[in-house]
């Protein structure tokens, strides 16, 4: 006796294809919230970075300028330092404040350094 009924099938089904679409779309979906999330991390880290260079090249400037007291700010990409130097004997001291905006709202740091007037 012959069996016409075939016991395995092959290939997918349209609902099976379906599924697989849908799976494949809420992955894609969870991929992109989290790339919305590192881009924003990326972009506050590079406003960092930016403040830190140049709170470095103000400090280097008014180092190696001599013992000359004054004060001055700088501004590039939503990020602003704003500095004061003044000198003592053979010392010279920068108070720097950067600001620049973040994810959580604007953020503030300080800074202090002291060297040898040249």
């Amino acid at each position: 006796m012959q069996n016409d009924c075939p016991t395995q099938r092959s290939g997918f089904a349209l609902v099976e294809a379906l599924i697989a679409l849908v799976i494949i779309g809420v992955v894609f979906l969870g991929l992109e919230g989290s790339l919305t999330l590192v881009l924003r991390s990326l972009a506050d880290s590079e406003r960092q970075s930016t403040a830190t260079r140049i709170a470095e090249a103000q400090r280097e400037r008014v180092f190696s300028g001599g013992c000359m007291a004054g004060s001055g700010s700088d501004s590039v990409n939503a990020v602003t330092v704003d500095w004061t130097a003044s000198s003592t004997g053979s010392l010279i001291r920068v108070s720097q404040a950067l600001s620049y905006p973040q994810k959580t709202g604007l953020r503030v740091e300080h800074y202090d350094a002291v060297g040898p007037c040249r």
